[in-house]
């Protein structure tokens, strides 16, 4: 499976060119020049098909298809690579690969339904700060180790459900923390979640950060798929976080996992 670990480990990556790794950079060459050379071979095919009076402009439309799914696949498993080999990945070139996933989809807020989990953030704390309740503000021994997200069909309402999974520091279990609400999306790239029911995993009320009654993410989705969605937030100075997401079976069963299932509470 893809390799994991928890968002404040992962969470470090500097906003510097330092820490180039020569594995990386072969893995991003070898995806730049495939896919030329993919390309190259399909029009060949379709040039081939059109002599024979066999081409037409249906094929022609398939090869552009499967030409994009080509490209599409090889970013993101660049991506991916990018994570699992560098503890603390370049951000700029993984700037570089977002805004290329970027391209391939103009509409990325309008198929976001499905189960989460944020596989990597670009800062330590970005998590907690904008899409967490706040409690790992009260100490230093307690630390967000994972987040979950789950985002429904419009059909069924569009509701949110967030799933926070809190370590602390010592011979503790984890903690989770569910957050509910509902999301909106705008345009063609904006994405709004209110949640407003906050408990912890014994079924208790609870208030977020400052004693809020709802938490708001307000967020730019750059890029969606089946299988990857992400996100940027911007402050009011221009500074910008980025959030990636993969897709997991269940956000339950991945809260089991960290928490356990005696403890965590449906």
């Amino acid at each position: 499976g893809l390799w994991r670990c928890n968002l404040r480990e992962i969470a470090k990556a500097p906003a510097s060119r330092t820490n180039h790794s020569s594995s990386n950079c072969r893995t991003w060459s070898f995806a730049a020049l495939t896919l030329p050379f993919f390309a190259r071979a399909v029009l060949r095919r379709s040039t081939a098909l059109r002599a024979t009076g066999m081409g037409d402009a249906t094929l022609m439309k398939k090869n552009r298809k499967k030409i994009k799914e080509m490209e599409v696949g090889m970013l993101e498993g660049a991506l991916k690579t990018l994570f699992k080999r560098m503890d603390e990945p370049d951000i700029f070139k993984v700037r570089e690969i977002l805004m290329r996933l970027a391209k391939t989809n103009t509409k990325p807020n309008q198929n976001l339904a499905g189960d989460w989990i944020i596989f990597w953030a670009s800062r330590e704390g970005c998590v907690d700060k904008l899409f967490g309740t706040g409690m790992t503000d009260e100490g230093w021994w307690l630390q967000l180790q994972e987040y979950l997200l789950r985002l429904s069909t419009k059909k069924e309402g569009r509701e949110a459900e967030a799933i926070e999974i809190v370590r602390k520091v010592g011979p503790f279990p984890n903690q989770s923390n569910r957050l509910k609400g509902t999301y909106v999306p705008s345009g063609t790239n904006r994405l709004k979640i209110i949640f407003t029911e906050f408990k912890t995993d014994d079924g208790k009320d609870m208030k977020p950060r400052g004693d809020q009654e709802e938490v708001v993410v307000d967020v730019d989705v750059i890029y969606s798929s089946k299988t990857m969605i992400a996100l940027q937030w911007e402050d009011a100075n221009g500074e910008c976080d980025f959030y990636v997401l993969t897709r997991v079976n269940s956000i339950i069963e991945e809260r089991d996992k960290f928490v356990g299932t005696s403890k965590a509470r449906n």
